[in-house]
């Protein structure tokens, strides 16, 4: 239908969408072509931000498909980073730092005692950004990722802090009334 009626941003955005579903069932392999589908679409249109999105889900994809692919997966991050910085929203940038954690945390070269630094600055950063959203799904991941990246450093009190932050994010998650009776409660 999208394609019919000209509607290239929407049909760039449903591509990408079919792509996340089959990221998120398990099946990385049959969300490949459309994430590519709708990269190409983006790049045809000039769909900058868009096209950056994209390139996002095709690295957690490539990700999904295991350590192997976690090179690929941050190079394509790395190229468009500057754009999801420059022009991309809380959410976006957030999933960024997320992915590019992850990518340095699936590669089997990577030293988290020598490049503890480099994994920790983006997942604070995204942590931070995702409490001010309440985006509970997603800061739950990022200090799930902090506290390993913690307990493998050794840093017992900044795990438990972080598990802490995990665990209160996962409840939150498990009780969305919570936070609205707390906004009642405040009026």
């Amino acid at each position: 239908m999208c394609y019919k009626f000209n509607l290239q941003v929407e049909n760039a955005t449903t591509l990408l969408l079919l792509a996340e579903i089959h990221k998120r069932s398990g099946n990385p392999v049959l969300g490949l072509p459309y994430a590519l589908a709708s990269l190409s679409f983006c790049q045809s249109f000039n769909l900058d931000l868009l096209r950056a999105s994209a390139v996002l889900t095709l690295a957690e994809l490539w990700l999904s498909l295991g350590s192997n692919h976690a090179k690929r997966a941050l190079s394509l991050i790395h190229g468009v980073l500057p754009t999801i910085l420059g022009h991309g929203g809380l959410e976006l940038r957030a999933r960024a730092y997320i992915v590019e954690a992850k990518c340095y945390l699936s590669d089997p070269n990577f030293s988290i005692s020598e490049n503890a630094e480099i994994v920790l600055d983006p997942l604070s950063q995204a942590s931070d950004e995702l409490q001010v959203l309440e985006y509970h799904e997603l800061a739950a991941e990022a200090f799930y990722l902090k506290a390993i990246v913690y307990d493998k450093l050794g840093k017992l009190e900044d795990r438990e802090e972080a598990a802490t932050s995990f665990k209160k994010h996962t409840l939150a998650l498990e009780n969305p009334h919570d936070d609205e009776d707390s906004l009642i409660n405040m009026l």
